[in-house]
């Protein structure tokens, strides 16, 4: 590669790293509650997990991403200096462009359990235990083998076990371990779409409740909209907006997400499986919240 491809790479991959750091962190931004949560919250959504999402990506995403070649193909003849920027919007809106592709390999070699074997196999999870002490400050502690495990070598926390212990340590509720779709999916959703969503919700809130005669809207549309943005948002994301709602607005208590789970699943099995952070926060709002109902 010639001085000129060097420079060229380092401006796209500047490009690029400011684009999807910028589009996560205003996603977690506007997911996040604003008011005093009834109970505990997703650790997903603190200031405290969009701090660590923001350096995953930095130290553990971003050199895995850029390393791959069809990334790197993506850097071709564009001044990217000039049009940089419109270029890669242009190439990230194929949902299937090769930087989506590239971050969720990445994600998916850090969130699992690697198993150290005895054959000298431990080189990828020593680097990702190095990794790991750099970004919470100590080693990964190894796992407790289960019965299916013995015999094939120490099991090293993953990603998943690392970001649990932060939840605990801090008093949210841990992530579940299906939770990598978020974390992979948060870069698929533009925080535009996540705002207008929020907008909605707001404005369907706001007439539903607060509104009186011919500008009141009818009853439930509130809970009609936020089943549209659930179920038309990625998973979790949606999940999430309507957390969001139960923490930030009045009518949106204990009653209300009560019905609105119901509702929204056959059974409350279903229920827990499809929106179990919901479920949960629900199980936990305190009395004063039912109250305003």
């Amino acid at each position: 590669m010639t001085a000129g491809d060097n420079e060229k790479f380092e401006q796209f991959a500047a490009i690029l790293t400011a684009e999807l750091l910028d589009r996560t962190r205003k996603s977690l931004e506007l997911l996040t509650p604003e008011e005093q949560p009834a109970a505990k919250l997703p650790f997903a959504l603190t200031p405290s997990f969009q701090e660590i999402y923001a350096e995953l990506v930095r130290v553990g995403i971003f050199p895995v991403l850029l390393s791959r070649r069809p990334v790197r193909a993506i850097v071709g003849d564009v001044d990217w200096p000039r049009d940089g920027r419109d270029y890669l919007l242009t190439v990230l809106d194929d949902r299937s462009n090769a930087v989506f592709t590239a971050w969720d390999y990445a994600w998916d070699a850090l969130w699992d359990e690697r198993k150290v074997g005895a054959d000298g196999g431990a080189s990828a999870p020593a680097k990702k235990q190095g990794f790991f002490a750099s970004l919470f400050g100590r080693k990964a502690k190894p796992e407790t083998k289960t019965a299916e495990q013995s015999g094939e070598g120490d099991v090293m926390a993953g990603l998943y076990t690392m970001l649990n212990e932060q939840a605990e340590r801090r008093g949210y509720l841990p992530l579940f371990h299906d939770d990598i779709k978020v974390l992979k999916g948060l870069v698929r959703v533009k925080p535009a779409r996540i705002f207008k969503a929020w907008k909605e919700i707001n404005q369907y809130h706001h007439q539903e409740f607060y509104l009186s005669g011919q500008d009141q809207a009818k009853p439930g549309v509130t809970s009609e909209c936020l089943q549209k943005w659930h179920y038309n948002l990625p998973d979790r994301i949606g999940e999430f907006l309507v957390l969001k709602a139960a923490v930030d607005m009045e009518f949106v208590n204990k009653p209300f997400i009560g019905k609105y789970i119901r509702q929204s699943a056959r059974t409350q099995e279903e229920a827990e499986k499809g929106m179990p952070y919901l479920a949960t926060y629900w199980k936990s709002m305190n009395q004063s919240a039912a109250a305003q109902g």
